[in-house]
């Protein structure tokens, strides 16, 4: 074979792959991001999809999968095992193209790898949302490891592999000595009740077809969408970087005056007069500025939402078709938290509960977030509200009253010291006024 027909059929293969590459939804985060905070995008407990498939760690999990398929097949009356291989093939190719790094398994490895992860899923919410008793369950430290570990960025598989199953089981479902009516519990509200544990208030709006996995779906319970258009250019895609033909062109330029890049840490806005509020909201992204007030959500910080936050974030920095709000947000904390003081002053506030083991420990996860995070500071949910407080921060009006507020009413003799200042200057004006006058008459 000559070199222009190797030339030749690379780039027909390069041509197909091309065509698949705008299907990926399930990424690996790029080697030098995970290395430093490994253990929060590895799952724990539970292999979901191939990235962890066949590892030992998770041995004891993927028994308990093996029973979970045997019960989804108990109440699977009308559909064999056959007959889910059958209906998965058809899809098989459609969920390899979704992984983001290439799938090795063999045919047969890959559907019962498929089959295992979703009928496990599958169990898992019907067992939890209609109080089913389960071994699992019985350890209390069990369930809140795996709901983590059904959130990691690279421990998914494709929603639409979960709703085939799902679908097969008909409706109602068979369950012991009783019947689950799907149309009053779907698919939906169980996963959204499991990974609230119950506390989910509003329920996001979900077309046809749009949903990836299940991290996506927790996304949209912190992001829904607003445009009504899944297509968003706020995040950069690493897609972008990683493509050969755009790799020497850097990041697209932005046109017009360019927006602020960060605004000051939490003291720093502090001694520039700018007041924090607690904001009385269950969503974190409502962040208001007004007459000098940063009003922000309460947030509590503990490993789990640390873990939370960094795989939404990064599913942003993969994924173009999502808002880069968490991002926006993530970027927005790492500029207010620069030193300990800035997370003491929130903390004061309420604004802030760190459960992690330091303020140090705080400080710097939302700063190396910060620093590996691409946002377009041109598009992004709190553009506007960057510009507003660095004005404010630069006022030199607002400055000097914050001085003057700091250093002589900062308390109550302060005050009084002040007035009595002013009324001893205006005591020596009025004396020596009246000295002049006085001399003046005596002259004449």
């Amino acid at each position: 074979m000559d070199v222009v027909s190797v030339i030749e059929q690379n780039l027909s293969k390069r041509r197909e792959k091309s065509k698949a590459d705008e299907k990926f939804t399930i990424f690996r985060v790029p080697a030098h991001i995970r290395q430093t905070n490994k253990h929060l995008y590895e799952p724990r407990m539970v292999s979901i999809g191939p990235y962890y498939h066949g590892s030992a760690s998770f041995q004891a999990m993927e028994n308990h999968k093996w029973r979970y398929l045997e019960d989804y097949l108990s109440r699977n009356t009308g559909n064999s095992i056959r007959e889910c291989i059958f209906e998965l093939k058809k899809l098989e190719s459609l969920a390899r193209n979704c992984y983001f790094e290439g799938v090795d398994l063999k045919s047969d490895e890959f559907l019962l790898m498929m089959l295992l992860d979703g009928c496990f899923i599958i169990e898992l919410l019907i067992k939890w949302n209609h109080g089913f008793s389960d071994v699992i369950f019985d350890v209390g430290w069990v369930l809140p490891i795996i709901r983590n570990d059904l959130l990691l960025l690279e421990n998914q598989i494709p929603f639409f592999v979960i709703e085939k199953l799902f679908s097969l089981l008909g409706d109602p479902v068979a369950a012991g000595d009783e019947k689950i009516t799907l149309r009053i519990a779907p698919l939906i509200q169980m996963l959204l009740a499991y990974l609230s544990e119950g506390r989910q208030t509003a329920r996001p709006v979900f077309k046809v077809g749009e949903i990836e996995h299940i991290l996506h779906v927790y996304h949209h319970c912190y992001v829904p969408d607003r445009s009504g258009n899944s297509l968003s250019t706020n995040s950069i895609n690493v897609k972008h970087y990683l493509n050969p033909k755009n790799c020497f062109k850097g990041r697209p330029q932005s046109s017009n005056r360019r927006a602020p890049r960060t605004i000051p840490c939490a003291t720093e806005l502090q001694e520039a007069g700018i007041t924090f509020k607690r904001r009385k909201t269950t969503n974190i992204l409502d962040i208001k500025f007004r007459e000098g007030t940063l009003e922000i959500p309460f947030i509590s910080i503990e490993d789990t939402r640390r873990t939370r936050l960094l795989n939404l974030v990064s599913f942003e920095q993969c994924y173009s078709k999502l808002n880069n709000d968490l991002t926006s947000y993530a970027c927005f904390m790492g500029a207010l938290f620069k030193t300990t003081r800035d997370v003491k002053l929130l903390q004061e506030k309420g604004i802030i509960d760190n459960l992690l083991a330091t303020n140090e420990e705080l400080v710097s996860f939302f700063n190396w977030l910060t620093e590996n995070s691409y946002l377009d500071y041109e598009e992004h949910y709190l553009k506007d509200l960057f510009i507003n407080v660095n004005r404010y921060f630069n006022s030199n009006c607002h400055k000097w009253r914050a001085t003057l507020k700091r250093d002589y009413f900062s308390n109550p003799w302060s005050f009084i010291s002040v007035i009595a200042a002013f009324a001893l200057l205006v005591l020596s004006f009025l004396q020596t006024l009246y000295t002049i006058l006085s001399y003046k008459n005596q002259k004449n």
